[in-house]
């Protein structure tokens, strides 16, 4: 006797005979796309692809409401989620389905290489380093200069003027400091981390929101989803990925 297999949500079960999994399937309790298979190797097919299991045999009674399968909770029966689409054909498949039961095309792969070679080249990197730190020098110097010429032309007394330059070149240089702090936040979470330091320490609260459009992020090579980090593992097809980190000067 033939021993089935059936994958439905994140879970597989089985082995059930051909003509136990033929009930459940018109019992409704195994949706007809349910990936299937025969014998714990097989490939993975839908359930509606195997003659005889969806289309009950000519005359043979209405079979009755059996119940689930040992480990089937209540939440794999109203849903197959989590699902996500075939990159060939666009077929909603589980996540943990080995191949795409439409067009064949294999779903999940062993271990990939992923190069990573950093957000910037090394060269990019060190100048706009540089430029920072001459800009965090030079530019509170500036509007210290700038509104103590200001207080002048105002008429404020001598002493007026030093207090009023030195509270300005602070606030300003507080500013610089928390637009660049979080420009930082905003492009960690798309791996452009010193981008959005650099935007938001040169421009202020334009460069913070500048920093939601850039996005660094590596591709899965296998779904051509965006990966988070340097995830050991796709959260989209659950490929395995391995990453070479590799120095890139131009």
């Amino acid at each position: 006797m033939s021993q089935w297999f059936v994958q439905l949500a994140d879970k597989v079960y089985g082995p059930v005979s051909l003509e136990d999994l033929r009930r459940r399937v018109a019992a409704g309790q195994i949706p007809p796309e349910s990936p299937v298979r025969e014998g714990p190797n097989g490939l993975w097919t839908a359930a509606s692809r195997v003659p005889g299991l969806v289309t009950p045999a000519w005359g043979e009674a209405s079979p009755p409401v059996l119940p689930t399968l040992g480990e089937l909770d209540s939440a794999a029966r109203r849903s197959l989620l989590p699902l996500r689409p075939c990159t060939d054909c666009g077929q909603m498949v589980s996540q943990q389905a080995s191949m795409c039961p439409r067009c064949g095309r294999a779903l999940l792969v062993g271990t990939l290489d992923v190069p990573y070679r950093g957000e910037h080249p090394v060269t990019v990197l060190a100048f706009f380093t540089v430029l920072a730190f001459a800009f965090i020098l030079a530019t509170p110097v500036m509007v210290y200069f700038g509104a103590d010429s200001l207080s002048v032309a105002m008429g404020a007394t001598e002493a007026a003027r030093g207090r009023i330059a030195f509270f300005t070149a602070a606030a300003y240089t507080a500013s610089m400091v928390i637009c660049g702090m979080l420009g930082q936040a905003v492009g960690a979470a798309r791996m452009a981390y010193y981008t959005g330091l650099f935007l938001g320490l040169f421009f202020g609260p334009l460069g913070v929101l500048v920093a939601f459009a850039v996005d660094k992020r590596t591709q899965c090579p296998n779904c051509c989803s965006r990966l988070g980090g340097l995830a050991r593992e796709c959260p989209y097809c659950h490929t395995r990925l391995r990453w070479e980190q590799r120095r890139r000067w131009y």
